[in-house]
């Protein structure tokens, strides 16, 4: 299948509203083929499904996620899944208990040199213990290993925010809940063997400021440890956030560290990743404080990406963010990769935009260049309910060289409400194939015409829509056949994004899809099959 061209000629009657006709674009359609793109929602019979991590391989998706139990009392389990480069769920395993859950919300697993996969979390009982998980290629369950801090009680509530796989074992950085008179938010770096024993624990951190963990990364001299460190222990106002990212040695000792400028609101998340010439690209949020009450304030953030070079010296930074107000806690990068071919770095997460009358949590991923240039930007919805929301938490590049992407898609009105994401676009970020033919990094200055893309055409079930507008108006959309009659209604917020939209229950058929915003105008067809 392949994209039709938008039509030219918009209907509309002119004494209800005055618009101009406008071109949309038209496709070769020679440059679309052979593309494989979807993006697809799981339930899998849980009353709640979150797909959190995931690693491509030549042949299938390995999927590793968090459902809720429908078994009462509807304990949170790990789901291990098996899916195809279509889309095809193969095969899907839980591990779960009435007693205690098992939960891997950071995005990290990875192979061991056995080729088995492992990833990290936490468990709870009657405390929270950091927890690694190992599995077969089958979702079979290899090894749970469940640790909590050496001075436990007295340290206590340890969650492993990332971990990785080293030559003799297993690195985990955890978060803790140090009892040091202050009950801060510490760092413990915990070492395993291959059999998952437990061989050392170190702790960092201060008695005046938070310090959470987001990344550990080996090194030939020891371990990179990236965190956010703040006041949020002490105070509701007047807040310091900062990225804080320091070398150990092998002994423990601090090689180096690095504090983004005080002046600044630097935080939310701080993952880091390594890139080729011995930097560092860091996700984080870069934001403002905002006057809720005479003793309360709220930071607000836009996501930012920074990188370090091979000295920790910023060498540049960049918003991944629309033209609307920053609303915390939703603004955030949760995952990233350096491409191979030295083109630069693709980074995933979500965003809000937000009017009066909606919120639109969409999912967001964007391609930045070596030295720091935003070179694409793309947003994807789930036209489902009313206000649905959209987490993106895991990327990685796919055999064809695009990227699969998981996370969860929120219904808001109908059940079951939280569903696992998976998203396949082109090396373009592209949904709609030859979107990147019309796409804009920044909004127009002057208003022009909407465009619209639509794919698959002819469509059975879920039609894809790339919209791009002249301004952040919101647009409004509907959908009618050949005689007039109305069938779909719908909003979009963003000037620029993909809208996948459920087509099944329409008879087959000749369609029109049709957008106003601002009084301008579009149209295209499509067949339903």
């Amino acid at each position: 299948s392949k994209p039709v061209p938008a039509c030219c000629s918009f209907f509309m009657n002119t004494l209800i509203m005055k618009m101009v006709c406008f071109s949309v674009m038209t496709f070769w359609a020679g440059l679309l083929a052979g593309q494989n793109t979807f993006s697809y929602r799981y339930h899998l019979g849980y009353p709640a499904a979150v797909f959190t991590t995931i690693v491509a391989t030549d042949s299938l998706y390995y999927i590793v996620g968090v459902m809720a139990d429908s078994v009462p009392p509807h304990k949170k389990g790990n789901i291990f899944l098996r899916i195809s480069q279509t889309g095809e769920l193969l095969s899907v395993k839980a591990l779960s208990s009435p007693v205690k859950t098992y939960e891997t919300w950071f995005g990290n697993m990875a192979f061991n040199p056995r080729g088995e996969l492992a990833v990290s979390g936490y468990t709870v009982d009657s405390t929270i213990k950091s927890m690694l998980l190992v599995f077969n290629t089958e979702g079979d369950t290899l090894f749970s290993g469940q640790f909590v801090h050496p001075n436990y009680p007295e340290v206590s509530n340890a969650l492993a925010r990332d971990f990785k796989v080293v030559e003799d074992g297993y690195i985990l950085v955890n978060e803790i809940n140090n009892s040091d008179g202050t009950w801060d938010i510490d760092i413990e770096l915990l070492k395993l063997d291959t059999l998952g024993n437990l061989q050392w624990s170190k702790t960092f951190g201060t008695t005046t400021r938070d310090d959470t963990p987001q990344s550990v990364i080996r090194t030939p001299s020891g371990y990179i440890i990236a965190s956010i460190r703040d006041n949020t222990n002490s105070t509701h106002e007047n807040f310091e956030f900062r990225n804080h990212i320091f070398e150990i040695s092998d002994e423990g000792e601090i090689l180096w560290q690095y504090l983004s400028p005080i002046d600044e609101l630097r935080g939310l998340k701080g993952g880091v990743i390594p890139t080729s010439d011995g930097g560092l690209l860091v996700l984080t949020g870069k934001g403002i404080e905002v006057y809720v009450n005479p003793d309360t304030g709220q930071p607000r953030w836009h996501s930012y990406v920074f990188k370090l070079n091979a000295s920790h010296q910023e060498e540049w930074g960049v918003f991944v963010r629309d033209s609307l107000e920053a609303i915390t806690p939703n603004n955030q990068l949760r995952a990233a990769l350096e491409l191979g071919d030295g083109s630069g770095f693709v980074v995933a997460g979500n965003l809000v935009a937000r009017t009066p009358e909606n919120w639109f949590f969409s999912g967001v991923a964007a391609k930045i260049s070596p030295t720091g240039e935003l070179l694409w930007k793309r947003y994807y919805q789930h036209i489902i309910g009313q206000g649905p929301r959209h987490y993106i938490y895991d990327l990685a590049q796919a055999p064809d060289g695009g990227f699969v992407m998981v996370g969860e898609v929120r219904d808001t009105i109908n059940a079951p409400r939280q569903q696992g994401w998976l998203l396949k676009v082109d090396e373009y970020g592209c949904l709609v194939p030859g979107c990147q033919l019309v796409s804009q990094v920044e909004s127009p200055a002057q208003a022009a015409a909407p465009r619209l893309l639509l794919y698959p055409n002819p469509v059975r079930e879920q039609l894809q829509v790339y919209y791009q507008s002249g301004g952040p108006a919101e647009a409004e959309f509907r959908i009618v056949d050949a005689q007039g009659r109305a069938w779909r209604h719908f909003h979009a917020r963003l000037p620029e994004v993909t809208l996948i939209v459920d087509v099944a229950e329409l008879p087959a058929g000749l369609y029109f899809l049709r957008c106003v915003q601002e009084g301008r105008a579009a149209q295209a067809q499509f067949v339903k099959q």
